[in-house]
């Protein structure tokens, strides 16, 4: 049963809920996927940094970190993870020695379409789940998601 007075109280416990169950169910789904494939120990950074290199089939350290929006220092430290890992390797362009770029290796494209089908999965959930809302309503969780975007970003 929906109260008609909502409450800031009621909005936080509702967010603080939210944001516990989508962390624990994200880490276990992150978890089942990769364990399904063989693939469990990654964390869901070197999936992000894997579906970056993949999505453009080569990227150097400035625009890994600029798409990750995280310091290049703490990209290096992911890249040499995941090269130990066998999941990428170092390039550089033949035209070009100076610049380093990063490349997918078959078990980085296999991280790759894991993670895509991640995604897909949980694309289809939140559909499913916005499709209940009228047109007034999603304008509302718009709204929010946008006001939420924007006070991350100044804060």
């Amino acid at each position: 049963m929906i109260k008609e007075n909502v409450t800031t109280q009621d909005l936080l416990k509702g967010l603080s809920d939210f944001l516990h169950l989508k962390d624990e169910r994200t880490d276990n789904d992150h978890k089942k996927i990769l364990e399904d494939n063989g693939l469990d120990n990654y964390s869901l950074t070197e999936l992000h940094v894997i579906h970056c290199i993949g999505e453009e089939s080569m990227r150097n350290l400035t625009t890994i970190s600029e798409y990750m929006a995280m310091t290049r220092g703490a990209v290096s430290k992911i890249c040499s993870r995941l090269q130990t890992k066998g999941a990428i390797e170092k390039i550089k362009l033949a035209d070009n020695q100076k610049e380093i770029f990063f490349i997918l290796t078959a078990e980085g494209e296999r991280l790759f379409h894991a993670h895509e089908v991640l995604h897909q999965q949980s694309q289809a959930k939140w559909s499913a789940l916005f499709e209940q809302y009228n047109q007034s309503e999603k304008q509302a969780i718009q709204r929010f998601f946008a006001d939420v975007t924007n006070a991350f970003r100044h804060s």
